[in-house]
This record gives structure tokens, sequence and C-alpha cells, in this order.
């Protein structure tokens, strides 16, 4: 399986892929960005806007969140876009109108070739993080983009909660997302991290137009079952996944990039979840609740409906997700940057939840 092909659903709920967590320190400007904490006050110093048109690549934007960050971008026309994929080139209607490049990570020189070739001012990684050599070829794309003529901005393949070392014992491949972020801030580069929380696609599934793939994270609301960690009090932030490509556009309209752009389209728990679950599906789900002590020693109820994984896999997915949950690693604070875009109207998780399943009530 090709690192930047397909998107694990770990990959944007904290797993071996994991990023969401509790943070409490002030959003910090990066390379380029005004030396001020952004506020919704004070935003003014970020909204400075490119007008000439810049080439953006999208690394393993073949699929997964990569694809419907490309399909955000082809929406804007001042945009020319390119898809970095270790794959020759995929027959999708899509990517068809960008021009995918086929690229290997291990060869910075030539990936250095490629960026400069095309003129690639920013790069947007969506790679797949989930093994050492996944994690690799990010880091080489990094020092690729830092020696290109050309390119001066990167986004990182992160995509959930707030990663900082004090989660490393829930997930130690955090280490993968740390280790990128230490090597941007070495670079001349200018980089943020974005994090929108858990995206609430999974409560969609398999109906909701989506390029993830298919997992249950905690309420399966298409077999009605749910399995909550804890009491299901935890808040988690829940963002569907076009709406987070939306402002990942938008973020390139700005001169300067905090450390970490947080959005959300909603607060919610567990428990207000399966109400709303149970409200769109018309019917009362079965529920299982896994104590916080049992999901501390990582026994838990594994959904019973399993798509294209493993009991195992399923298992250990559930686990790090329910610890991160109980840990307030997926209530992320409340200074955001939605207010930047106000012409961004999210999604919240009643009308998702709602406009999915009516027909199924």
């Amino acid at each position: 399986m090709e690192v930047e092909k397909q998107d694990p659903p770990t990959y944007h709920v904290g797993s071996a892929t994991s990023r969401v967590r509790f943070y409490h320190t002030p959003i910090k400007p990066t390379h380029s960005a005004p030396n001020t904490i952004l506020s919704h006050q004070d935003t003014s110093e970020y909204t400075n806007k490119y007008t000439k048109m810049s080439t953006i690549a999208v690394a393993g934007g073949t699929g997964g969140i990569g694809k419907t960050i490309v399909e955000a971008l082809l929406q804007e026309p001042k945009y020319r876009v390119i898809v970095l994929t270790q794959s020759s080139p995929k027959e999708d209607p899509v990517l068809k109108q960008t021009q995918q490049i086929q690229i290997n990570y291990n060869d910075i020189d030539s990936v250095v070739e490629t960026l400069e070739k095309h003129a690639v001012h920013t790069i947007i990684s969506a790679i797949g993080i989930y093994t050492d050599e996944a994690a690799q070829s990010q880091m080489n794309l990094v020092q690729a983009a830092e020696k290109s003529s050309v390119t001066k901005r990167f986004v990182p393949s992160e995509y959930s909660f707030i990663q900082t070392e004090d989660l490393l014992p829930h997930d130690p491949s955090i280490k993968y997302w740390l280790d990128a972020a230490e090597l941007l801030k070495k670079t001349k580069l200018q980089y943020t991290r974005v994090c929108p929380g858990v995206l609430m696609d999974y409560w969609g599934m398999p109906r909701v137009r989506t390029n993830i793939h298919q997992h249950v994270i905690g309420i399966d609301v298409a077999n009605c079952w749910a399995g909550i960690p804890g009491d299901g009090n935890d808040k988690m932030s829940v963002t569907y996944s076009y709406d987070l490509a939306a402002y990942i556009v938008k973020l390139l309209d700005l001169e300067g990039w905090p450390e970490f752009s947080i959005f959300a389209g909603d607060d919610i728990t567990y428990n207000e979840l399966l109400k709303l679950a149970e409200e769109a599906r018309g019917k009362n789900f079965d529920v299982v609740y896994d104590s916080a002590d049992n999901v501390k020693a990582g026994q838990v109820t594994v959904p019973p409906f399993l798509t294209g994984i493993s009991e195992e896999e399923a298992r250990e997915m559930t686990v790090l997700v329910s610890r991160l949950t109980i840990a307030g690693a997926f209530d992320l604070p409340q200074e955001r940057m939605n207010a930047l875009f106000p012409d961004i109207k999210p999604i919240k998780m009643r009308e998702f939840l709602i406009n999915t399943w009516k027909d199924e009530a």
C-alpha cells in the first residue's frame, strides 16, 4: 500500500496517525508572520492577500483528505494545482483536472528539481503517516522544499488535534508529527499545522460525500450502535472534511500563518451526539459504555460491524481513540481561526446528521 494512496481512518482522529489534543498555548506565528498572538479582535496583519496565481502541490492528493483538498483548490481559478504521487497517474475525473506528477520521496534532489520545474510555491502534505517510511517521506519533502528556490510555504500532514509530547504515552507515533514540526521550525519555510478535531464524516458513512476511509468512531450511525468511552461527557471538536478543505484554501490567502491553524465546525459530547443520531435515525441505538478505567486498561468494546479492517485493528484503533477522548485531546481550544473567514459557514453536527440520514429515519 503506497504512502499517499490511502488515508487510513487513524490518520484523522488520533492514532498511529493521530492528532487532536487538548492545548492551552496561544497560537504563535511562524516565519514571516507578525510577531503577535492571533486573536479575533486583532487579525488585520493576517489578512493581506496574495494576488498573483500560485502553484500549489498536494502531496498524497490522490485520496483521503488530500483529494478533498484538491477538490477545494480546483474551485479557485487563481491556483494551479499539481498532485505529487508515488504511483502512476489515476484515471479520476477530479485528478484529471490537475497535473499528477510521480516522484520518489527518497531522492530529495529530484524532488527539488520537480518543485522548481513546476514553480511550486506552497506544498500541502496529505501523506498518510502511519509507518516509519511514510514519516520519512514527509521529512524528505520538507528538506526538498527548503532546498527549492521557489517553494516558500508548507502545510504538514496532521489535520486532527494539536499534538504535543505529553500524548506520546497514549500514542508513540505522535513522534512522527513532532519530528516534522521540529524540522519545519529549523527551515526558512512558512508553515502552519492545521487542527480541525475529529472529522464528522465518520458519522455519515457510508451515505455522506467523502473521500475518507470508512471507520466507526464511537457511534455507528448506519447500524444504530454505539460504544462510548468513559461517561460520554468528554467534549470533542468536530469538522466536516469539505469545510476543513475550504478553510485550508482560505489559509493560502493569508500573508502570515500562525503555528497552529485551529478550525472547528462544532463542539459536542458523545452523549449529545448519540441523542442527535437517534433523532436522525428515528430509533434508539444499542449502547455500551466503556468505563474510563477499562479504557485505560485497553479493555474496550469493538464495533461489531467492521468495514475493511480486522477485529484486532479495530480494537487498537478503538483503544487509542477512546484514550485520547477521555484525556480531552479532541477538545480544541476556543482560540480559533473561523472568525477570519466569515464567508465559510461550517455545518453543525445536528444538520449534518439530519441531512445525511433523513431518508433512513
